[in-house]
């Protein structure tokens, strides 16, 4: 039988925070985590918004036109 063996993670910086996520959209980001078998709802929503940010780009009104 293996053992049992305990790895130390690197701790990250976090800070509580509440927001409203639309329930059918939640459901989604839980399904996705299930399906991939990803760590956590809040990793995967932190690297959403880390991709989001990485590959923001802002329009001004003039290029809407």
């Amino acid at each position: 039988m293996p053992d049992f063996v305990i790895r130390s993670k690197k701790k990250k910086d976090y800070e509580q925070f509440t927001c409203r996520i639309e329930s059918d959209l939640l459901e989604k980001v839980r399904l996705i985590v299930l399906d991939n078998n990803l760590n956590s709802v809040n990793e995967f929503i932190n690297d959403c918004i880390r991709f989001s940010i990485d590959n923001l780009k802002i329009m001004n009104d003039s290029d809407e036109k």
